[in-house]
């Protein structure tokens, strides 16, 4: 079942949530202490849905899918044991990372990338004056 998209109304509504660092037409990121209350409330026992209403969110907006869809989600962050995850601490170049984080990152490619350009010119023209 396809995931509906939320309307302007619905993602100003969860953006107000301190919980939720950014909302997509489709995707809503969480925070990290978002996804510990809520892993801390699973092991309680507590379902999804009651959940997320405790976290001062709508369930009816986040709709069932992505409702309970937050149980794997949060459990294979728990799982895989690098701490829950949010927009700040998602590894590698992605479309989660922030701007500043991307541009600090691609400056330093170049810069790498450039120093490599000088190394090879510097070992052609070693090699031009052999030739001579």
């Amino acid at each position: 079942m396809a995931r509906r998209n939320f309307t302007e109304d619905e993602r100003q509504h969860l953006l107000a949530s301190s919980y939720v660092l950014d909302v997509s037409p489709t995707i809503v990121h969480f925070s990290a202490a978002f996804k510990q209350k809520f892993w801390e409330a699973l092991l309680d026992g507590k379902k999804p849905r009651d959940i997320v209403s405790e976290l001062g969110l709508d369930p009816d907006v986040l709709g069932d899918n992505r409702t309970n869809g937050l149980k794997t989600m949060i459990r294979n962050e728990y799982q895989a044991g690098k701490g829950f995850r949010d927009l700040t601490n998602y590894s590698g170049m992605n479309q989660f990372m922030p701007i500043e984080s991307k541009v600090k990152y691609l400056e330093q490619q170049l810069a790498y990338k450039d120093q490599e350009i000088e190394f090879l010119k510097k070992i052609v023209s070693l090699g031009q004056e052999e030739g001579k």
